[in-house]
């Protein structure tokens, strides 16, 4: 036999291309002899192709095998985590059905979707909440939140702001601001950073919750919320008790509604549900009264009781109006408050009076478009309640008034409200209309360019392309008049955007 019979005969068979490659040397070592002269000879460059040919099939078997290793480790891994994720579910209670588990994460979206996030609840729950994580190794929810919120803001007539409407500071006509002419900034300083931290304890539940934004002073970031809650019980500085966040329309102006009692300061507060849809709120709060012509003195904190509704969703209102959805709600709230002083050129006298409020705020459906329309109010009356008014609480001073000629401090009648209208167009689009009165009942003493009364008007369209970002154009005037009727006015257009996360 020829080594050229042989090799032929190798590659009809079946054996395998290294076994094939470990016998060719011993083939050819004893074929070679046996050849005869009529056998044509097996030249170089036939040995030279056929060992070319081996490498070459060397390297494909050299590729198929590293292939195969790689399907193996990936089989191994698939493997082991399956494993694992059995022994989790053996040890775990059973698992609810698809069904039941898409409906229950529905409704957790639902409620996160309907509640601020930085409002502290009624009483705090523990275990995992909408958009948390559970850090490894314990029983802690965590959860980063907040807003990313870029304006453009265009001040179209005289005012004392620049980046939000703040229509107490509108200056009247003859004033020296009152010649300002059209402005406009762009600002980011809304924009706020969160943490939410949940957990169980032995004794309750616990949360933490901590926010702030860039509007301090040269847009440093600004401490908004840090507060702890156990069970009923709220430590820290949040809401005022005598505010309702959730009775705010929607708006994108920084300032927010002149006419609603919306602001933080650090509180202590027990709420008691009393059964689903009533509760009771009883805190004590930073005093830090504001007034005219004094130094404010905090010597007692003060008190405020508030009593909170919610109907049951989708329950029928008067005359058979469907007013009430799932986060409607009616807040009355009660102030009590001692407004004490230090008169400017009497710093060893201390001067105090007592101040009283009342507030009755909430959110309920529209009677004429209940499913697609929200009505938002809140009114506010009392003496000596200027700080928690939003417009009378950035002018300062609002709470009372030294009068050098009897000595005494003087609180402030004042009285405040609002109406708002949100209509949801599609799932993509809104529009809110707003109106508020902000009244103080100026006393003799009171000089004649003391505040008496802004009125504030917005409509704004809000388009929502995405469920967590808000393309917002607003449309705002106001205007304001003193105690000795000298009047102004002024509008702004805003545009921005909101980035949810």
């Amino acid at each position: 036999m020829t080594f050229a019979h042989a090799v032929r005969r190798f590659r009809r068979t079946r054996i395998p291309r290294l076994a094939w490659l470990a016998v060719m040397p011993c083939l050819a070592a004893t074929s070679l002899p046996a050849q005869t002269p009529e056998s044509p000879p097996v030249s170089l460059s036939d040995l030279a192709k056929l060992v070319e040919e081996q490498k070459r099939a060397l390297e494909e078997q050299k590729r198929e095998i590293k292939d195969l290793r790689k399907r193996l480790d990936e089989t191994a891994q698939l493997a082991l985590s399956a494993h694992n994720r059995l022994e989790d579910q053996a040890k775990a209670a059973p698992a609810p059905t698809v069904t039941t588990a898409v409906e229950e994460r529905l409704e957790k979206m639902e409620e996160a979707a309907q509640h601020v996030p930085d409002v502290p609840k009624d009483v705090v729950s523990a275990g995992d909440f909408p958009g948390s994580i559970r850090v490894p190794g314990t029983d802690v929810a965590l959860r980063i939140g907040g807003l990313v919120r870029a304006t453009g803001v265009a001040t179209l007539g005289p005012l004392g702001t620049e980046d939000r409407f703040v229509t107490s500071s509108i200056p009247v006509a003859g004033s020296e601001q009152a010649g300002k002419e059209p402005r406009f900034v762009l600002t980011a300083i809304p924009s706020r950073l969160n943490v939410d931290l949940r957990t169980p304890t032995g004794v309750g539940a616990m949360r933490a919750f901590v926010e702030g934004d860039f509007a301090g002073e040269s847009r440093v970031f600004r401490l908004r919320h840090a507060y702890g809650q156990w069970g009923g019980l709220l430590f820290g500085q949040t809401w005022s008790t005598f505010a309702d966040p959730e009775a705010e329309p929607d708006g994108i102006d920084f300032e927010g509604l002149n006419a609603i009692a919306l602001f933080r300061q650090p509180v202590v507060r027990y709420t008691q549900p009393l059964g689903e849809r009533f509760s009771v709120a009883l805190a004590l709060e930073n005093p830090a009264p504001a007034i005219t012509n004094a130094n404010g003195v905090s010597q007692v904190p003060d008190v405020v009781l508030r009593a909170r509704w919610r109907p049951v969703e989708g329950a029928t209102g008067p005359f058979g109006m469907k007013l009430f959805r799932q986060d409607a709600h009616v807040n009355v709230a009660l102030l009590f408050r001692q407004i004490r002083g230090e008169p400017i050129e009497q710093t060893n006298t201390t001067l105090s009076t007592p101040g009283f409020g009342v507030g009755l705020s909430g959110r309920l459906g529209a009677p004429w478009h209940s499913e697609t329309g929200q009505v938002t109010f809140s009114a506010y009356a009392g003496s000596g309640i200027g700080r928690y008014i939003t417009d009378l609480g950035t002018l300062g001073g609002q709470d009372a008034f030294y009068d050098p000629a009897t000595n005494t401090i003087d609180a402030l009648p004042a009285f405040a409200w609002y109406l708002g209208y949100e209509r949801r167009w599609s799932t993509q689009l809104r529009s809110t209309f707003t109106y508020g009165t902000v009244v103080v009942n100026n006393i003799e003493p009171q000089p004649g360019d003391a505040f008496h009364v802004t009125n504030r008007w917005s409509l704004n369209l809000t388009w929502s392309p995405i469920p967590r970002v808000d393309l917002v154009g607003e449309y705002l005037f106001g205007n304001r008049a003193n105690k000795d009727g000298a009047r102004g006015s002024s509008s702004q257009l805003q545009l921005g955007t909101n980035f949810r996360f």
